[in-house]
């Protein structure tokens, strides 16, 4: 019995410090590695980020754009119809501030939930100034009778959604990207 101890002595001896390098180099290797991985990915966020920048900014460029648009003046402008008829020509510009929005629906990626929001009630809010503006014309009304009355609207609310938006949107950028 005393030599079966002295074998297992001899063992733990022999293992117990083979385990204590082991656990040492293990949790040494183990945490340069982590190290290693935690500073990868600090770099990858990095350059991930530095390459969102460029559509971080086209997307507050074409979002604008959008917006000044649909602004009343610039989109009556554009859509000019004046021999169509009011119901026709509404048709047509609740269309073209539907089609731009539609081109535009990626944009919200790379814009705050605020900034998409405003856009989204800004679009609502201009069909619907062309739709009440309609509401107020009879049934005989042009698409000319159609533009003045949604500019008398636009001159009595003293206040344009799109502009608003736009001031929105270039306080954001200046915030985000601090030019």
């Amino acid at each position: 019995m005393d030599n079966t101890l002295n074998i297992f002595l001899e063992i733990v001896k022999i293992i117990l410090p083979a385990v204590v390098v082991f656990l040492v180099g293990y949790f040494t290797l183990k945490k340069m590695l982590d190290n290693h991985y935690e500073t990868k990915m600090l770099e990858f966020r990095q350059q991930n980020r530095q390459g969102m920048l460029a559509p971080k900014i086209q997307s507050y460029e074409r979002l604008t754009l959008y917006l000044e648009r649909i602004n009343p003046s610039n989109l009556l402008g554009r859509v000019n119809n004046p021999t169509a008829s009011a119901a026709d020509y509404k048709t047509l510009l609740v269309h073209t501030i539907s089609e731009e929005y539609n081109h535009n629906l990626a944009q919200q990626l790379y814009v705050s939930p605020q900034a998409w929001q405003l856009i989204k009630y800004v679009k609502e809010e201009m069909i619907r100034l062309v739709n009440e503006s309609l509401a107020g014309l009879d049934s005989k009304a042009k698409g000319v009778d159609l533009s003045k009355a949604i500019l008398e609207e636009i001159i009595r609310r003293e206040e344009v959604p799109t502009d608003k938006a736009i001031n929105f949107l270039k306080k954001e950028f200046k915030l985000i990207f601090d030019f």
